[in-house]
């Protein structure tokens, strides 16, 4: 452990469930990354068979590894002034939570209006390159053309995105490009090109985690289809960082919802993403300068992990 020494400032992580541990434990990875660049101290508290099961996942052995987490028994009390996070309902919790902070994670997949939402957060594997200084060079780096890169296999054409959140898969937005807009459509940079749109297959020709933002810098949208099981994916709010505009169907389930023709170029369905395309084609430089300093705005006030932290403490 960090020691009772240890004079950071100190969030209180108490878990009952497995509610963290979706996606290989990665929110914990994130939550603890970026609590170390605000200088916060993480303390889990819960049972040992929950930490083992937190130690078996990938990114949740990660998180323990990290110098700004420690663990204590569930029996033991957190330090004075620690504010806390609980994944069951306060009258639920069965453990010494003195006259702490405390705060009741509600995890899910819809959004619950008036509740404060942690932004869904990059991948572990960027958030350590991302400092301020990386972000802005980024953000200035000369930029043209649509990317995309990520993985296409079967799994990401399913029925469940129209079926369960009302938007296209992966492939099925992919597709529709390929098919519209196949002269314009090369498979790894634009290179300079404004009109090229770049759909790369991270299976194939897969892109180094060190060199992910140089090659995001390079371009000037990011087409954001969705992930496997949900809409979401970390791929667009890193894409953002970068200073890229986003082309989505669901700006609807960021927090607050992203704007069409403000911080985004949304869409809906098949004919509205092709719509988008041609409307992003007849767009001035000096409109897609605005669009592209709004997304930067949008994502330091709402999407850094480092921000949502700061505000709780």
């Amino acid at each position: 452990t960090s020691g009772e020494t240890d004079c950071r400032s100190v969030i209180g992580l108490d878990l009952y469930t497995d509610q963290m541990l979706i996606d290989c434990g990665r929110h914990l990875a994130c939550l603890a990354e970026h609590a170390r660049k605000v200088d916060l101290r993480i303390i889990l508290r819960c049972a040992r068979l929950l930490l083992a099961a937190i130690a078996h996942k990938p990114y949740g052995s990660r998180f323990l590894a990290l110098d700004n987490v420690s663990w204590c028994h569930a029996k033991s009390g957190f330090p004075p002034s620690t504010f806390v996070l609980t994944d069951v309902p306060r009258s639920d919790t069965r453990r010494s939570l003195d006259n702490a902070r405390v705060a009741t994670m509600l995890i899910g997949r819809e959004p619950v209006v008036g509740t404060p939402v942690m932004p869904y957060p990059m991948h572990p594997n960027q958030i350590r390159q991302l400092d301020d200084v990386t972000c802005q060079r980024l953000r200035v780096t000369p930029k043209s053309g649509i990317f995309f890169a990520g993985n296409q296999k079967a799994r990401y054409g399913r029925g469940g995105m129209q079926d369960g959140f009302g938007v296209l898969s992966r492939l099925e937005v992919l597709d529709a490009l390929r098919s519209k807009f196949s002269h314009r459509v090369v498979s790894r940079e634009a290179g300079g090109d404004s009109d090229a749109i770049v759909i790369r297959d991270s299976q194939t020709d897969p892109i180094e985690p060190k060199d992910w933002f140089s090659v995001l810098g390079r371009h000037e949208f990011f087409l954001c289809p969705p992930g496997a099981s949900q809409p979401m994916c970390h791929n667009a709010v890193e894409a953002m960082a970068a200073g890229m505009i986003p082309i989505l169907e669901y700006g609807d389930r960021f927090n607050p919802q992203l704007i069409d023709g403000k911080n985004a170029i949304c869409f809906s369905g098949r004919s509205g993403l092709i719509d988008a395309i041609e409307r992003i084609d007849a767009m001035s430089v000096e409109a897609r300068g605005v669009l592209r300093r709004n997304v930067c705005s949008y994502f330091d006030n709402h999407l850094r992990g480092e921000s949502f932290l700061s505000r709780i403490e």
